[in-house]
């Protein structure tokens, strides 16, 4: 496909997604005011065990998204072998659910939020599909689906009191209207018959994107680790919390959404220098954001969860440097061409950079996992406190992300030769600080800390707006490179309609 235009479906990702970050931010705000502690604990350990079972799902989308990109027709292939797939993986979760949590209050719950596990799937194969035909429609998806979870969650949790099943099924619509949207988008891919062929051919080499999930796998076993061993829902809280303030710079990696599928299409590497040092643009912009706005966010989510400022400043960190190396992945994934032989050899997978990826996450989270679940045991033994335990808990996710960071990096350079402007970056990192000098200015002024959310979320959007401003005004003065950014946006979303 060589047809994809990187800089329009990235800067269309990155806005969608910017406004989806307000819009999922909303329906975050309505479940973290309404829900206790406890049950946004649960809400958190559910969204887990839902990951454990989508294991199965780059079985699929690995392959589909990378021949689509490459101008095979296999998207009906893909949504009817998803079908399949989540019928078989929905009794395994309610087999888990039983046996884990079956004397919990709130098993009933975990029941109901069984419906998620097949609409995740089938929304992520859809999307596979899309990102290889038209990466931005992704993101159109991903803005409805925070869109309708607001009114929803609106009418079920706040004035309904329907609490942690309110959000659930606000969720369930909220899949169901994304997945119609994105089949529609879909629909010229998805034409043709299904090919038991293909299907056979990705089961054969299942065991490459399994072998990749292990990672999503190990990564998401932190929660239940630290819920079984302090027994205690409470600490899971406040790091979902810190969570959902340092998901906000993730956004950034999505202007190199429309790379990977640009290097499957045609294998040009022009476009990895540029993209780099735009990403490196808005993820400094997204990561004082979150670190600056720390303690009035996590207000906004619940007064309780102010205390967890120092947790999400570090979590913030962390997501940062996950966002550089996982675009990192993506582009040595993206140059590999072993997969383009039908039947390619174990041998030659061995060697690839399709080996190599997964090969350091698994190392990567299976050496977190370790050490968080020793670290955790010694801990809670001696009876800290749980505010002390977590911010640990993501002192060693920044900790261990560094230097698989830097590997990545080191490995990326002897295969493609991208540069990134040191002076540039001096100047973005001019612009944060800038930023953070005027929100240290005007804050007193702007921002009262009223526990109800109606008071203070304006006051809270004006400071943010004053802030964020101030970074782009300093940034374009300053910076040739950012009014070249600008033009180019202007260029693509005017000049080329």
């Amino acid at each position: 496909m060589s047809n994809i235009r990187v800089t329009y479906s990235g800067l269309i990702s990155l806005a969608i997604g910017l406004a989806s970050v307000f819009t999922g931010m909303i329906f975050t705000l309505i479940v973290t005011r309404k829900l206790t502690p406890e049950e946004f604990g649960v809400w958190s350990i559910i969204g887990s065990m839902i990951s454990y079972f989508l294991i199965v799902e780059p079985l699929i989308t690995y392959w589909s998204t990378r021949q689509i990109a490459r101008g095979e027709q296999i998207g009906k292939t893909s949504l009817l072998s998803g079908m399949i797939f989540s019928s078989g993986i929905l009794p395994a979760y309610l087999t888990l659910a039983y046996f884990a949590y079956s004397t919990n209050h709130y098993f009933s719950s975990m029941v109901l939020a069984s419906i998620l596990l097949p609409l995740t799937l089938i929304s992520m194969i859809i999307e596979g599909v899309n990102l290889g035909y038209k990466p931005h429609m992704v993101s159109y998806g991903l803005l409805i689906f925070d869109s309708l979870k607001i009114p929803v969650g609106f009418i079920l949790v706040s004035l309904l009191g329907m609490g942690i099943d309110g959000a659930i099924i606000a969720t369930i619509a909220a899949y169901l209207a994304k997945i119609a949207l994105q089949i529609y988008f879909a629909r010229p891919r998805l034409a043709g018959k299904f090919d038991k062929g293909v299907l056979f051919r990705w089961i054969k080499l299942s065991w490459i994107p399994l072998y990749s999930r292990i990672s999503g796998v190990l990564w998401s076993l932190d929660v239940m680790v630290y819920s079984i061993i302090t027994g205690s829902v409470i600490g899971v809280a406040y790091y979902a919390a810190s969570v959902t303030i340092a998901q906000i710079i993730g956004n950034a990696g999505l202007l190199s959404q429309a790379l990977y599928p640009k290097l499957l299409a045609n294998g040009s590497h022009k476009h990895v220098t540029k993209n780099l040092n735009r990403l490196m643009y808005f993820a400094i912009l997204l990561l004082t954001v979150s670190t600056v706005f720390a303690k009035p966010a996590l207000f906004a989510l619940n007064p309780s969860y102010s205390s967890a400022t120092l947790i999400a400043v570090i979590f913030a960190w962390r997501t940062f440097f996950y966002v550089l190396t996982s675009t990192f992945y993506q582009i040595l994934q993206g140059i590999e061409t072993t997969d383009l032989e039908n039947n390619p050899k174990f041998s030659q997978i061995k060697k690839s950079k399709l080996f190599l990826v997964p090969t350091l996450q698994n190392i990567h989270y299976g050496i977190y996992i370790v050490v968080l679940s020793v670290t955790i045991f010694i801990l809670h033994s001696y009876g800290m406190a749980e505010i002390s335990m977590v911010t640990l808990w993501v002192t060693i996710t920044l900790i261990l992300q560094i230097p698989i960071f830097i590997y990545t990096g080191i490995i990326l350079r002897r295969n493609i030769p991208f540069t990134v402007s040191i002076i540039n970056m001096a100047k973005y990192v001019g612009g944060a600080c800038a930023f953070t000098v005027v929100f240290l200015l005007t804050s007193p002024f702007f921002l009262h800390f009223e526990i109800k959310i109606y008071d203070f979320l304006p006051s809270l959007i004006v400071e943010f707006l004053i802030c964020s401003g101030t970074f782009f005004v300093v940034t374009y003065i300053i910076d040739k490179n950012t009014r070249i950014l600008f033009k180019s946006i202007l260029k693509e979303f005017i000049g080329n309609k």
